[in-house]
């Protein structure tokens, strides 16, 4: 009886030390991990294009226009996208452009003109009255220039016509323009394709 009434205190004693409220090794980590995750805040920022970038075209087309355009980096505005991976916030900068068109005809300046996000929102009709939903919705805050261009197609005799898209990064949206210059220096912005 005294063997049974031993190893009764034995199994009791057994269930009590393991039903202690102890963890496990994986309940443990699982619960110092979340409690890191909220604790420790990592950011990475990041700058496209990292530095200063300039580019800078001056052609001479067959029709005897002279075009000169001048694309660079505006260190000063940028469009700020954000995304939390893991434990890390990575804050991705887009850097807008600006650009500077001139436009000589027969050695006469005929069309000077500078844009940067503002000017370029008006000329493309980025605004912020669109609809949610619309082509260009938020290309008024979001898009950055992605390609500026002379279009050298033989075919525009009196006419320069000058290649523009706009892309919201991070995105599938585009915007392809074409500014059309014409021989006395009125210059027409129209958009040809969206997606």
């Amino acid at each position: 009886m005294r063997n049974i009434l031993g190893v009764l205190l034995i199994i009791i004693i057994g269930f009590t030390s393991s039903c202690e409220g102890r963890k496990t090794k994986s309940q443990a980590l699982a619960e110092d991990i979340e409690e890191f995750k909220k604790t420790v805040n990592v950011q990475v920022e990041v700058y496209k294009p990292e530095n200063y970038l300039e580019r800078e075209v001056d052609t001479t087309l067959s029709n005897g226009f002279r075009v000169k355009i001048k694309a660079y980096t505006d260190m000063d505005n940028s469009v700020l996208f954000t995304k939390i991976k893991d434990t890390i916030n990575y804050q991705t900068y887009y850097r807008n452009f600006k650009f500077d068109i001139l436009v000589e005809k027969e050695n006469k300046v005929i069309y000077n003109k500078s844009f940067d996000k503002q000017k370029a929102n008006k000329a493309f009709k980025f605004n912020s009255n669109l609809v949610k939903g619309s082509e260009l919705y938020n290309f008024d805050k979001l898009a950055t220039l992605n390609a500026i261009q002379v279009d050298d197609d033989p075919s525009y005799t009196n006419t320069v016509v000058i290649d523009i898209v706009y892309t919201i990064p991070e995105t599938d949206k585009v915007s392809y323009h074409k500014i059309l210059i014409n021989d006395k220096g009125k210059a027409n912005f129209i958009q040809t394709e969206k997606h």
